[in-house]
């Protein structure tokens, strides 16, 4: 169900949780010490339905007990594998769980200011921040990614902006690329005209003053400290991703580059290796998300390269876990104060899809996975030491965030949602630009 509180009562709602958890955080000096989660009553969560409205712009659906559509063009019509186990670790030198900030920094503190662009992951929400998403691949990004473009129909700044010509626009501006080979009759969605995926485009994109124009509603990119130059002190972002069990996630590269013609990496001889001979080749990723968030690609690894990424985790990143992909996406929609505005039920139905199915589920060659001790899964332990032990941690902050969002509703998405769709059209008190009507196979105009 949609519609809600009053007027201003979500945002009220949540400024105050804001201003508890800040004095709940005042009250942990040493750093790293577990915040405590407490279970908070509210207005959300009294009663759990709220009935559809029709007064001070909310969205009333004509057809609650109808059936509704899971595709965008639906949205914009009015109306699998198994998982591995790991074990608690400890870091010397590290609190298993550090989620606040320390005041005053401890000596030998680890020095972020290359990440100076992105708020802290306990930095209260402000409208002006710009949610980045790291799209980590083979670890369910893609469902995350798909949910925010084609449901929640956001304005995206991905690889898609520059296609159909408009790598060469001499300004920053919203864009509604053609979808090659797509069905005539889908509408297209609208992104902004800049490349966040190459370091060349996010440099494109700073020149054009990408973050200070305030059109992306989402940045999406496989880079972390490359991409804090499509950021400033006025336009800061916020890093959220979704996380994979890095054996699960070894596995599922391995047999994703047999077939993916369309990837750079694809390499079809891989067809004829047992996974056995993937893990020892010089083909396998070594320790990739320890890399990635200490910003050291090549090279040998040491304890200071995993006591980075971990910092990086804990004051920057909004963690999800691919195991838990649905409340993954309901922490963020409420984290983000996402709400659905252009048609909610059919948005829903969407959403659903993609959280029970995901944009990339291959559930019909699932393969088998080795057990711990079995000699593939030992030689990709190896692979990954470092990051099995990080992944155990992020396993941790995702219970210990949950703090972020105590006291909103599951479906905090439909609270005061509006349909810009609908007939009449109803949008949020602040304002809202509706998606336009694009279709695939017409001919645009470019602006």
């Amino acid at each position: 169900m949609y519609g809600a509180a009053s007027d201003g009562q979500s945002q009220e709602l949540a400024y105050e949780q804001q201003q508890q958890f800040q004095q709940q955080t005042q009250q942990h000096q040493q750093y790293g010490q577990p915040l405590q989660l407490q279970t908070q009553q509210s207005q959300y969560s009294s009663v759990q339905q709220y009935p559809p409205q029709t007064q001070q712009g909310r969205y009333t659906d004509p057809n609650a007990n109808g059936a509704v559509g899971s595709t965008q063009q639906e949205v914009d019509q009015a109306p699998e594998v198994q998982t591995q186990q790991t074990q608690q670790v400890q870091i010397p030198g590290l609190p298993a769980v550090p989620l606040l900030p320390q005041d005053p920094p401890a000596e030998g503190a680890i020095d972020l200011e290359e990440l100076n662009n992105f708020k802290d992951s306990w930095d209260p929400h402000s409208t002006t921040d710009i949610p980045m998403f790291w799209h980590i691949p083979k670890a369910g990004g893609s469902s995350i990614k798909d949910a925010m473009g084609g449901c929640h129909r956001f304005v995206q700044a991905t690889e898609f902006g520059v296609t159909d010509g408009h790598i060469s626009d001499p300004t920053v501006q919203i864009v509604y690329p053609k979808i090659p080979g797509g069905d005539p009759d889908t509408d297209r969605s609208p992104f902004v005209n800049i490349d966040s995926t190459t370091v060349a485009g996010i440099q494109r994109a700073k020149e054009l003053g990408f973050a200070d124009a305030h059109l992306a509603q989402v940045v999406v990119s496989p880079f972390v400290f490359e991409t804090n130059d499509l950021f400033t002190p006025t336009a800061q972002g916020r890093l959220f991703s979704v996380f994979r069990h890095p054996i699960d996630r070894a596995i599922s590269m391995f047999y994703y580059i047999q077939v993916a013609d369309w990837e750079p990496s694809y390499k079809p001889e891989l067809k004829e290796w047992t996974l056995e001979q993937y893990a020892q080749s010089d083909i396998v990723e070594n320790n990739w998300m320890t890399r990635q968030l200490s910003n050291q690609l090549g090279g040998e690894l040491t304890e200071a390269n995993l006591k980075k990424a971990m910092e990086v985790v804990r004051r920057k990143f909004m963690v999800g876990l691919m195991t838990e992909i649905e409340p993954t996406m309901s922490r963020f929609e409420k984290f983000f104060r996402w709400t659905f505005r252009v048609n909610p039920p059919n948005q829903d139905a969407c959403r659903d899809r993609l959280m029970s199915g995901g944009s990339n589920s291959n559930k019909a060659n699932k393969k088998p996975l080795p057990t711990k001790g079995e000699p593939a899964w030992d030689l990709l332990a190896h692979q990954n030491n470092f990051d099995l032990q990080l992944y155990n941690y992020i396993e941790q902050l995702f219970v210990e965030q949950e703090a972020f969002v105590a006291g909103l509703p599951d479906n905090f998405r439909m609270v005061d949602a509006t349909c810009c769709k609908c007939d009449p059209p109803t949008f949020p008190p602040e304002g809202f630009t509706c998606p336009e009507s694009v279709k695939n196979g017409s001919r645009r105009l470019r602006r």
